[in-house]
C-alpha cells in the first residue's frame, strides 16, 4: 500500500534531547482525551519508537538520522485519532523534523493527509540486480550517522556501534584508529533501511550493500570524529 509524506519545513536543528518531553506531551495530549495510554520510548540506534500501546492509535518512529516521525497503524475512527493525527504533525515540526511518513492509510483516510499536506508517495519495487561496488557511495546524515547510496539512492542506514567481534573482512587503517581512540573496542555499524529507499531489496543484495560501503564508512567516520574534536 503506498505511503503519505507531509514534508515540513523546520526552523529549528533536530531536538533528540527533547524526545522525552516529546513523549511526555504526548501523554498529556491522550489522559486529556480520556485514554488511559502512557507512551515509552523504546530506543534503538538511529531511531526510537514511541509505543502506544493500544490497537488504532498506532506506533510512532522517530527516525534521528533522517529527522522523520514515522507514524504506523493509526486508524482514524473519530475525532480523537483526527487531532491525535494533527498534534503529531505539530510537533514534529516543532521537534525539527523534516517530515511526517504515514503508512498503511486506508484509502478512505488519504484525503484527511492530503488536507494536512501530504503526498502519496509509491511503494518499493524488488530492485532486480546484482549490486555493483562502483554504484555503491556513503554520505553523512545527521551527527555521525551515515547514509549509504546506490545508484545515488538512499538505501541504508549506518549507525556506529561498540562490538564483541570485528566483521568478517578487511579491517581498515581508519576503523584501527577508530578503535584506538575508544579503548580498543571494536566497532561496527547497525544498519537498518532507509526510509526512503525505491527498492525491496533481498538478503543478499543487503549483505553486499554493506560489505562495499564498509571501508568507505569508517574512512568517512574517522573525518567526522576528527572534526567533531577540533571543533
Amino acid at each position: 500500500m503506498p505511503w503519505i509524506e507531509i514534508e515540513l519545513s523546520p526552523r529549528v536543528e533536530w531536538n533528540e534531547d527533547g524526545l522525552e518531553d516529546w513523549t511526555q506531551a504526548l501523554g498529556a495530549f491522550l489522559t486529556e482525551r480520556g485514554t488511559v495510554l502512557d507512551p515509552m520510548i523504546r530506543m534503538l540506534p538511529g531511531c526510537n519508537i514511541v509505543q502506544l500501546g493500544e490497537e488504532g492509535i498506532g506506533e510512532l518512529t522517530l527516525s534521528c538520522s533522517e529527522r522523520l516521525v514515522i507514524l504506523d497503524g493509526l486508524s482514524l475512527k473519530g475525532n480523537v485519532e483526527c487531532d491525535f493525527a494533527r498534534f503529531v504533525v505539530r510537533f514534529a515540526r516543532q521537534m525539527g523534523a523534516v517530515g511526517v511518513c504515514v503508512s498503511n492509510a486506508s484509502s478512505t483516510e488519504r484525503r484527511f493527509w492530503k488536507e494536512l499536506g501530504g503526498v502519496i508517495q509509491p511503494d518499493p519495487v524488488p530492485l532486480n540486480e546484482s549490486i555493483s561496488r562502483e554504484k555503491v557511495a556513503i554520505r553523512q546524515l545527521t551527527k555521525f550517522s551515515l547514509l549509504v547510496t546506490y545508484e545515488g539512492e538512499p538505501v541504508l542506514c549506518l549507525e556506529p556501534i561498540s562490538c564483541n567481534a570485528h566483521a568478517p573482512g578487511l579491517v581498515s587503517l581508519a576503523q584501527r584508529r577508530l578503535e584506538k581512540m575508544y579503548s580498543g573496542t571494536p566497532l561496527g555499524f547497525a544498519s537498518r533501511m532507509a526510509v526512503h529507499c525505491p527498492w525491496n531489496i533481498t538478503r543478499e543484495q543487503w549483505d553486499d550493500l554493506l560489505a562495499f560501503s564498509r571501508l568507505q564508512a569508517f574512512d568517512l567516520l574517522e573525518g567526522i570524529v576528527n572534526n567533531s574534536q577540533e571543533g
